[in-house]
């Protein structure tokens, strides 16, 4: 079995579900957002980082729903498999936090940002960890 590096591995995993995606998209229309999770993309190359308050929930930083959305309006684009590919790379993303964010991400506060991003946000301009800040999650990125 050959042997790769973890880059080489990390590359491989995020092409791998681009490629998975595109081929559900150009058949059906549409992926399914678990792709982009195990067994995939190991956890080992998106969770990169926790809350101070605690490690009961895996939360993305961006919703699943959003950065498949985003790829599926990639592909109807013609943007090809390996720019997708480190699209997902650059927004899959995960930090552990406590149920009572979770709980206050998806329903508290008129926050309602369970699968969405907050209005006006964009990937070209917008502060990836805009969801934890305005629900006032704080946390810590770990050195990878």
């Amino acid at each position: 079995m050959p042997k790769f590096s973890r880059e080489e591995l990390i590359e491989r995993a995020f092409l791998r579900a681009a490629t998975v995606m595109f081929g559900m998209w150009e058949e059906r229309g549409s992926s399914d957002t678990r792709l982009l999770i195990p067994p995939l993309i190991p956890d080992e190359f998106v969770i990169i980082g926790e809350s101070i308050n605690g490690r009961e929930h895996r939360e993305h930083i961006i919703p699943r729903v959003v950065i498949c959305n985003q790829c599926h309006k990639m592909f109807s684009e013609g943007v090809d498999i390996n720019t997708v590919a480190r699209f997902i790379r650059n927004n899959l993303k995960i930090i552990y936090i406590s149920k009572d964010e979770q709980h206050l991400l998806d329903n508290g506060k008129q926050l309602n940002l369970r699968q969405r991003m907050p209005t006006g946000w964009s990937f070209e301009s917008g502060d990836i960890y805009v969801r934890l800040n305005t629900a006032k999650i704080e946390f810590r990125i770990y050195d990878l």
